[in-house]
């Protein structure tokens, strides 16, 4: 019995010992996607960016595209034309980072050589803001501290030398701090935008703030949150809901000095993002349009969807047919088919549609026989010629003045 119970308690302790390790070989083998944004202009053309990473936070290389599965709108599962990586993706980046009283010595040391490094890894298209916190925190972004906050610029050199100026000290407000970060981020026009924090404790007093209003806010935003934990006195639950809520990484750093490497990791992959260029399979435009993206590879797979939006109308373009008719030519003659058309029966015409509508015809004969009766009365009123002839030679001087251009004679008498 001795032996037995020996045997038990050792095979007992050694599943023990062996469970944590199995749990993390299968945190390690498993994926992560994050599917950003799509591009619908060219519908059904379509392009679609995302991120995919492994456990350790970095992002997965030699992808095809027969790794990805897509399915739209429950629909027909296929795969994309092409997957493409693109190592340099413009990013808009608001780092957050706990500048507690914990943080204070080789902590906060690390951490701002992490963040340089970070930096570091940015280029001229990117764009970075800062939210440094302890209990000095407004959460209202429109009220920024000069001496802990910055807003989003491309110009990085402020940057450097406000995270190099930092000083720890006070409690930790984290929840009003990611809610502050969430705001002002989502705020941005669009684009590949993202949130890393780096904290080392639990929200300070635990009843301040709301620790799922920027969950909540990032979602409706598709705003990936990453975190990196610093030490063992983290509220580890908190920390990944943030991340695993929102579609970023999680990632602990027991020790200060793990940072730099753990935020140039980040960097590389915030900076990372997979183009996938397919044709629309969905039959009708002008609906809504929602993605399911599943990778299935050697490491594991994963799986993420979200809608995105409503496909732009297409409008249907018309060819016009021809129909060949016979000629006595060898080369047939094509004529467009044509659709015959009903005339109208013409309506007829009443008089008071004719007077309507011919007013100043009517008014120009009105006028016309106006003028011809005052021409006829003009004349009738003209006197009359009295008819004489010449007394000596009978010449009809009717109408003529002065002698009788016959005889010269000036004497006149009526002619009878």
């Amino acid at each position: 019995m001795k032996i037995k119970t020996i045997l038990f308690t050792f095979f007992l302790t050694a599943a023990l010992l062996l469970l944590p390790l199995q749990s993390s070989a299968a945190q390690t083998s498993s994926l992560s996607l994050h599917l950003e944004q799509a591009d619908l202009t060219a519908f059904p053309q379509m392009s679609v960016r995302l991120s995919a990473w492994d456990a350790s936070g970095l992002p997965l290389a030699g992808l095809a595209a027969g790794d990805f599965t897509l399915q739209e709108n429950g629909g027909t599962p296929f795969h994309p034309a092409s997957v493409q990586a693109d190592a340099d993706a413009p990013l808009s980046v608001m780092l957050v980072m706990d500048i507690s009283g914990s943080m204070t010595g080789q902590p906060l040391v690390d951490a701002k050589q992490a963040a340089a490094r970070f930096l570091d890894r940015l280029s001229s298209s990117d764009r970075a803001g800062l939210i440094a916190f302890n209990d000095t925190i407004n959460p209202d972004p429109a009220q920024m501290d000069p001496k802990h906050e910055l807003a989003f610029s491309n110009n990085l050199a402020p940057l450097y030398d406000l995270i190099t100026s930092l000083q720890a000290s006070g409690d930790t407000h984290v929840y009003d701090a990611m809610a502050k970060a969430v705001k002002l981020t989502a705020g941005l026009p669009g684009g590949h935008r993202a949130i890393l924090l780096l904290s080392d404790g639990q929200n300070q007093p635990p009843t301040l703030g709301d620790p799922q209003e920027a969950i909540k806010l990032a979602q409706a935003a598709n705003l990936p949150i990453s975190v990196i934990g610093l030490g063992n006195e983290i509220d580890e639950a908190y920390l990944r809901s943030l991340a695993g809520g929102t579609g970023g990484v999680f990632l602990l750093a027991p020790k200060s000095s793990e940072l730099a490497n753990l935020f140039g990791n980040m960097a590389t992959l915030l900076k990372t993002q997979y183009v996938l260029t397919y044709t629309s399979k969905v039959a009708n435009s002008g609906q809504d349009y929602s993605l399911t993206v599943t990778l299935n590879t050697a490491q594991g797979s994963a799986n993420t969807s979200l809608r995105l939006g409503t496909t732009p109308l297409i409008t249907p373009t018309f060819t016009p047919t021809f129909t060949p008719i016979p000629t006595l030519t060898s080369t047939p003659t094509f004529i467009p088919s044509v659709i015959p058309t009903v005339m109208p029966t013409p309506t007829p015409l009443v008089w008071k549609d004719i007077v309507v509508s011919n007013w100043g015809w009517l008014l120009a004969a009105v006028l016309a026989l106006g003028l011809a009766l005052w021409f006829t009365a003009s004349r009738m009123r003209r006197p009359r010629l009295k008819k004489e002839a010449c007394a000596q030679c009978g010449y009809d001087l009717t109408g003529l003045v002065g002698a009788c251009p016959q005889c010269g004679g000036t004497r006149r008498l009526p002619k009878r």
